[in-house]
């Protein structure tokens, strides 16, 4: 009880000390006033949403009368859709760098918000969330795994159950360099559920920080489909914009 209440002490004084959401999550400039994402105007100007006409599978919008976008046309997947907050440019860039690399956990607050009305605005079902898993040597490496803190904060925005199903049962190489191909096969068998986790008939949303090749996600669908969820689904913070062009500007690290 002692160590508890100290916790709430020390949370209390810090935000009496160094209050929220006094200057930009991404840029770090002064904030003239409250902003929902907590972004300044110029920051807010640089992000691409991911809204309008989207990829029905991958969720990437698109700017033509396609259904999907080349990397999904034909192809089948685990999930039944993935749906992002923005598209993987400019300030989604910055952003995603700052939390994974720059130790910025904070900023999961902003992506879970976010998250939370892209969740909303997609009509999206769901039982519990999970998140995509790291091994104890990538999470002891970066010191946490940004999926988990983004899911976190989505679950209790929309006050649904998480769930931490999902283990990472071997070390795979880094994706960033891999093709498409490269990337599924690298991922194959890498992930499983949980011993004892029921998941049963029930509809489950992975989250994630950024949708590439969907790789990462399909893997994920293979081991709950094996635990016999009904339905799985996947949110992303952002979403790669080559998956309807074939390239892109931008490589997610």
């Amino acid at each position: 009880m002692k160590k508890e209440a100290f916790k709430k002490f020390y949370r209390y004084l810090g935000k009496l000390f160094f209050p929220e959401n006094l200057t930009c999550d991404c840029c770090g400039a002064e904030l003239v006033f409250p902003t929902r994402y907590n972004l300044c105007s110029k920051c807010m100007a640089d992000t691409v949403f991911a809204e309008g006409k989207v990829c029905k599978s991958c969720g990437v919008p698109l700017d033509n009368e396609a259904d999907y976008c080349l990397n999904c046309s034909g192809k089948g997947r685990g999930l039944v859709f993935n749906r992002s907050a923005v598209v993987y440019k400019g300030t989604a860039v910055k952003l995603i760098g700052a939390l994974k690399f720059g130790g910025k956990r904070y900023i999961a607050r902003l992506m879970g918000a976010m998250l939370a009305d892209r969740f909303l605005d997609a009509g999206t079902a769901a039982d519990a969330l999970c998140f995509v898993p790291m091994t104890a040597k990538e999470k002891k490496a970066r010191g946490f795994n940004q999926a988990e803190l983004i899911a976190k904060n989505l679950a209790e925005r929309l006050n649904i159950p998480l769930c931490d199903c999902l283990v990472k049962i071997r070390e795979t190489a880094f994706q960033k360099e891999l093709s498409g191909k490269e990337r599924r096969e690298n991922l194959n068998g890498a992930f499983a559920v949980k011993p004892g986790v029921s998941l049963s008939g029930k509809k489950i949303v992975l989250v994630d920080d950024v949708f590439t090749t969907g790789a990462t996600a399909d893997a994920c669908a293979s081991a709950l489909k094996k635990a016999r969820a009904a339905e799985i689904s996947s949110l992303t913070f952002a979403v790669t914009a080559y998956q309807s062009y074939g390239e892109t500007e931008e490589k997610p690290q």
